[in-house]
């Protein structure tokens, strides 16, 4: 998984879903394959993880609209859009 410290300096990130972190290592991947800077901020641990269960992935806001798209066709694979 890539963290916020992989993300080039002139880059500005936005949020893109919540997901699992199986989910999240797939859109991670079709990412990286299309060249997208990504990265996740995984569930919270410890006292305060019941506030938080699902990794938080986060896109180049450049590209925000490819990057949607990939993430629905990983978590909708049987769907045709």
């Amino acid at each position: 998984m890539k963290r916020i410290w992989d993300v080039p300096s002139d880059v500005r990130t936005v949020h893109l879903c919540a997901c699992s972190l199986e989910h999240a290592a797939q859109i991670g991947a079709a990412l990286d394959e299309t060249g997208i800077v990504w990265w996740v901020k995984p569930p919270s641990a410890g006292l305060l993880s019941f506030l938080q269960r699902e990794a938080q992935m986060f896109v180049d806001r450049a590209r925000l609209e490819e990057a949607t798209a990939i993430a629905r066709r990983v978590l909708t694979p049987g769907d045709a859009a």
